[in-house]
Order: structure tokens, then C-alpha cells, then sequence
């Protein structure tokens, strides 16, 4: 069967007789038809073939639909309800299953496309509360996928270096591509040990693949990705942090690179994959260089070629960026704004991934096995809990400090111990160290404690009352007044870790 055959399948699902007279949406991708109309969405495979897929006859495009089923109903199993048969019956056709069928549709439950999280973010609407549950959604689906090494005799990731760079220099051409050939190709050779190394230790699985903001949507109220890819087990067997390289890469893109940095450690506190942060840049850089690639290919719209120029400049900042391992603790009482003045912070070091942030309440969540907004009974905070805290932190911030990041403890450090682990972390590892500790008027500490809401900390003005009165604060961190707001906060350490960098060179 060739695409004009589909024409009489097509007719009959863009009629509303279809579908009880409601009227029809149709969307047109490379690969599909879609079909919008009333409560469903339905999508049929085009009868075509390429290199890398064929769906060419009625059988295939039929397997194509019972794998996306099966793919995507391992992260959006509400919206995906099943296959559907069209059939020829006295020469017409209907959903009836009686007769010859005709082709086979994947049928969905339908959203709101505004509700899209790429629509979302055009309208500035996309938002911690959003990115948040994602991440930890991502953690849960990626902890839970099928191990499945690559199927290249190769390597995948060389391979897609390999083809993406020759399309670059070919559509695009000039410096700016050869470079991110070489570049990518020489970061590649660099980690080709490591690579290996997470695909033996189950890294690589059957990933979503297709991880960008326009696959996300809020499905009955939750963030939801979907339209995974089920045609190729190359493109979707790649490890894990190159799946999720799509969507910090998409956000970053999008001027969102505070979201990108909140989804990254949110995941990483799940998933405590710490020791794969040195990859991230050639991970990030592959995704916009893919963008960068379909953005230039011929018969593209000429206003996609800004975009595609864009793309690669952002894959060639990916690789060039050059970020020294350093080891930043924010302590303070609850309220001081550490959380803020932490996030605010990662931001200072370049692109997302090059610093995360470990903060002590997400932390506490994790080891009790439940959600970072969820309560936590006060027995979770005594002394023997809160030094298992502690010392998962500076595990983790060990691997991460391993890897090439910054890392920045947000963490209350109110015991001196604990301080003097994280500088003691610092010196075995031969970084950087600073400590920085929020100071703030009781009241204010005391008002904002009583306003927050949907936060990780579960600290009351209870708790606070008894911090005040048992701390020993630091003597060697550097104050900073926090009472000021964030903008204030940012420059006091700015100008400190100026000021340590001069006095150390």
C-alpha cells in the first residue's frame, strides 16, 4: 500500500460521521495522521518507508500501533486507551469490527493542547510547581525502565556524532559546524570509556527518546510526557541522561534555565546519578545538535534557519564551557532563604548541569521513601535521621565533585560536625570551599516560616524557635544578610567568590 491508498481511510476520519457528528481536527506529522475530534484523538501511520522505519504495509503499520500502546503506556497509561480497527463493510467503511480491515488507528484520550508544557512555556506559565513532579515522574519511569544495551556494533553515541556531523557541515557548512564535529568527536573520545562502562552497569534502557517540552503535557492534572518513540529501538535504547539531556537542553532553549537546573537535581536526588554529571555536557550538546540538523534541512521553511544557527551555536557552548569542581555549602536557619540563594546560584556557573544542588529536606524525603512535598513525622528529624542526611549528601556531592560540578549543599549546618565534614570533603578532593551562612532578624525568619507553603522543608516556627536557641553558628563562613531579598544575597557571594578566586590565584 502506497499513501494515496490511505486516502479513503483519511476521508472517512476526517468526516464527522466518524464521530457522532463532532467535528474533525487533522494533523499531519511525517510519520502520522492525527485526528482530533470531541473526547479522542486518533492516530494512523502513513504507508511509508525509510531508512529508518517502515510502514509500509497493514501489518506493520498495526505493530507500529500495539508498540506505541505499549511504549507509551509506560509513563501516560490513562491517555493511551488502545488499537482500533477501520473496516471495509459493504463498501464503506466503519469502526465495526466485521469484514476486511482497512488500516489501524492508535486511539488516545485527548487534552488540551494548551496545556502542553512547550505552549506553556511561550506563555510563561511554566513553572517549579510543573517542573518539580516531572522530574521526579522522569526518576520513577527511568529507575523502572527495561535495561537494554545499545544495539549499535559500535557505539550510539558515536554513531549519532558520526551522522549528525556530516548533515551540519553539508546543510549548514562554515566554521561553527566543523567545530562541533570535532568537538563532539574529541568530548566522545574522552568519555568512550566511561559510556561503556554505564552501559555494562544497566545506564542504557528503553527510554522515552523524544524528551522535549512539546511531548509533556498536564494530563489529568498531572505533568505527563507522551509520544514516545516506538519505531526505533536505537533511537529510544540510549542512557538514561541522554534521555533526559532533550528536556534540560529544551528549557534551557526556551530562556528557562532555572527550570533546567530545578529538573536536574530533582532527578538526580531520585536517581543519585552523580557520577554521570560529566556527561551531561555532550548529552546536551547532541540534543540541540539533532535540533540544529531537522531545523536545516532542505525544503525547511526559511524562518527555521535562525533557529537551526541558534541550535548549533547552543551545541558548541555545550562542549566549550570550562568549569572547575568547587564545593559551596548554604546554611542558615529555616527561613534564611538557602533554597533561593542555592538556586539562584547554580546559575552563576554556566550552562545547566555544570552545578547542582543537593538540598537536605528533598534528601530526607528520599530516604524515607516518600514524596519531597510530602510531612514527615518529627522522629524523621532526630539526630541519628538527620546525620544519615548529612552523610548521604556528602556521598552524593563526592560523586558529583568527581564528575567536574560544582555542588552546593543547601542544608541548615547547624551542628559543627556537619561543617566540618563538608570542608573536610573539599580538601580530600583538593577544591574549592566556601561556606556561606544566611543570617536574617527573628521576625523575619519567624514570617516567612509561617507563610510558606508546597515546600520541601518541613520546619514550623516550633522548629525555628528551637534552632535559635541551640545553635552554635559558624565563626569561619562567610555572613550574608538575607534579609535584603535574593538580588541582594547573590551579589554578597558573588563578590566572596570573586574575592576567593583572586586570593587564590
Amino acid at each position: 500500500m502506497n499513501e494515496e491508498e490511505q486516502l479513503p481511510v483519511i476521508e472517512f476520519l476526517t468526516s464527522t460521521r466518524a464521530h457522532g457528528g463532532a467535528p474533525v481536527t487533522h494533523i499531519e506529522t511525517h510519520l502520522s495522521h492525527v485526528f482530533l475530534a470531541g473526547e479522542r484523538a486518533y492516530k494512523m501511520m502513513r504507508a511509508v518507508r525509510y531508512d529508518f522505519v517502515d510502514f509500509s504495509t497493514i501489518e506493520k503499520r498495526r505493530a507500529a500501533c500495539i508498540n506505541e500502546i505499549a511504549v507509551n503506556r509506560r509513563t501516560a497509561p490513562g491517555m493511551y486507551l488502545g488499537v482500533v480497527g477501520i473496516y471495509r463493510r459493504d463498501g464503506r467503511l466503519c469502526w465495526e469490527a466485521e469484514g476486511e480491515p482497512a488500516d489501524w488507528v492508535v486511539e488516545m484520550k485527548r487534552f488540551n493542547a494548551d496545556q502542553q508544557f512547550d505552549r506553556l512555556a511561550a506563555r510563561g506559565l511554566l513553572t517549579p510547581a510543573l517542573i518539580a513532579p516531572l522530574a521526579d515522574r522522569i526518576a520513577e519511569f527511568h529507575q523502572t525502565a527495561e535495561r537494554k544495551p545499545s544495539h549499535s556494533p559500535r557505539d550510539g553515541v558515536r554513531d549519532v556524532i558520526d551522522r549528525i556531523g556530516p548533515d551540519l557541515i553539508k546543510q549548514i557548512g562554515g566554521e561553527p559546524a566543523s567545530r562541533w564535529f570535532r568537538l563532539a568527536s574529541e568530548e566522545h573520545e574522552r568519555r568512550r570509556p566511561l559510556l561503556k562502562a554505564r552501559e555494562r552497569h544497566g545506564w542504557v534502557r528503553h527510554c522515552h527518546g523524544d524528551l522535549h517540552l512539546g511531548n509533556i503535557c498536564i494530563f489529568e492534572g498531572e505533568p505527563t510526557p507522551f509520544d514516545a518513540i516506538e519505531f526505533s529501538e536505537d533511537l529510544a535504547n540510549i542512557d538514561v541522561l541522554y534521555d533526559l539531556a532533550f528536556l534540560l537542553m529544551d528549557l534551557k532553549r526556551r530562556g528557562l534555565p532555572e527550570l533546567a537546573t530545578l529538573a536536574l537535581g530533582r532527578y538526580l536526588s531520585a536517581t543519585r546519578d552523580y557520577s554521570g554529571l560529566v556527561l551531561l555536557p555532550l548529552f546536551q550538546s547532541m540534543r540541540a545538535s539533532v535540533r540544529a540538523m531537522v531545523l536545516s534541512l532542505p525544503g525547511r521553511p526559511d524562518a527555521e534557519w535562525g533557529d537551526a544557527q541558534d541550535y548549533l551555536a547552543l551545541a558548541n557552548a555545550y562542549l566549550a564551557q570550562n568549569v572547575s569542581s568547587r564545593l559551596i555549602c548554604v546554611g542558615g536557619y529555616s527561613g534564611s532563604g538557602k533554597s533561593s540563594l542555592s538556586a539562584g546560584l547554580a546559575l552563576e556557573f554556566g550552562l545547566p548541569g555544570a552545578a547542582v544542588v543537593l538540598q537536605s529536606d528533598v534528601v530526607r524525603k528520599r530516604i524515607h521513601g516518600v514524596s519531597p512535598n510530602a510531612r514527615l513525622p518529627e522522629s524523621a528529624y532526630e539526630k541519628k535521621n538527620s546525620d544519615a542526611v548529612y552523610r548521604r549528601m556528602l556521598r552524593d556531592a563526592h560523586r558529583a565533585l568527581k564528575a567536574g560540578a560544582v555542588v552546593i549543599l543547601d542544608a541548615t549546618f547547624l551542628n559543627p560536625a556537619e561543617r566540618a565534614a563538608a570542608a573536610a570533603l573539599a580538601q580530600k578532593l583538593g577544591v574549592p570551599f566556601d561556606g556561606f551562612w544566611l543570617t536574617a532578624p527573628r521576625e523575619t525568619l519567624l514570617q516567612r516560616v509561617a507563610k510558606r507553603k508546597g515546600d520541601p522543608s518541613d520546619a514550623t516556627t516550633a522548629v525555628l524557635e528551637r534552632q535559635l536557641a541551640a545553635c552554635e553558628e559558624p565563626t569561619d563562613w562567610r555572613k550574608i544578610d538575607a534579609s535584603a531579598g535574593l538580588s541582594a544575597c547573590l551579589a554578597q557571594v558573588r563578590r566572596a567568590l570573586d574575592q576567593h578566586k583572586t586570593n587564590a590565584g
